[in-house]
């Protein structure tokens, strides 16, 4: 499965969409992350302990290696479809099992870390409502893939309290995402001001995850 550099980008109204089709090496480091359900549900049927996991991360390592940093801006397009991209394959699951959690702490870990090395960083926000067990596998699959999460479902409402944990996060881990579930709060507006504030690359969902689409709102 190969990614491509033909996802689109719309500067007047920063959403872009990824067209799955080509070879570049930055599209291909996404593999792992767009391979996801299907190499979830060939270790599943194959009561696979790891080796296809495995096998998918010497592709994304050899994936890496070939990169070169003139391909910046197909890595940072990469980051910025990445988290969304997850996020819109969890919302699909009907099974979360030690498969599921396997792949994410081994292949999208991988790929996360690998961006940070090569000093990218992503910030995602989302503003979906979420039944209690998604919001659940969400913050699961999130955090074993590397990314920190913060919420007001559970980390509290006032705004500077969460901010901090933001920056926190970002700094600790290279990987944040701020999710509102509900309508408990609305801290989206500021949530997008910060990241607009950060060095990052930081993108936003508000729409249905059968959509396609998403917002660019930090590209660096």
């Amino acid at each position: 499965m190969h990614g491509s550099n033909d996802m689109e980008f719309d500067e007047k109204s920063s959403l872009i969409r990824m067209d799955m089709r080509g070879s570049s090496h930055a599209e291909e480091c996404l593999d792992c992350v767009v391979a996801f359900p299907a190499a979830v549900e060939q270790m599943r049927v194959e009561m696979d302990g790891g080796d296809h996991a495995e096998t998918m991360l010497r592709r994304t390592t050899a994936a890496f290696g070939l990169f070169e940093q003139t391909d910046r801006e197909g890595l940072l397009f990469a980051a910025a479809a990445a988290q969304d991209l997850l996020y819109r394959y969890i919302t699909q699951l009907s099974i979360l099992d030690r498969y599921t959690c396997k792949y994410c702490s081994l292949n999208v870990r991988y790929f996360f870390e690998q961006l940070s090395k090569r000093g990218v960083r992503t910030f995602y926000i989302l503003d979906n409502t979420l039944r209690e067990d998604r919001f659940q596998a969400l913050l699961q699959l999130f955090e074993l893939s590397g990314i920190g999460i913060t919420t007001p479902r559970r980390d509290g409402t006032a705004w500077e309290a969460l901010e901090i944990r933001l920056r926190a996060e970002l700094d600790t881990t290279g990987h944040i995402a701020y999710i509102e579930p509900d309508d408990l709060v609305n801290h989206i507006d500021v949530a997008k001001k910060l990241a607009k504030e950060l060095q990052c690359v930081a993108t936003f969902r508000n729409l249905a995850p059968d959509n396609s689409e998403h917002e660019i709102i930090n590209f660096q």
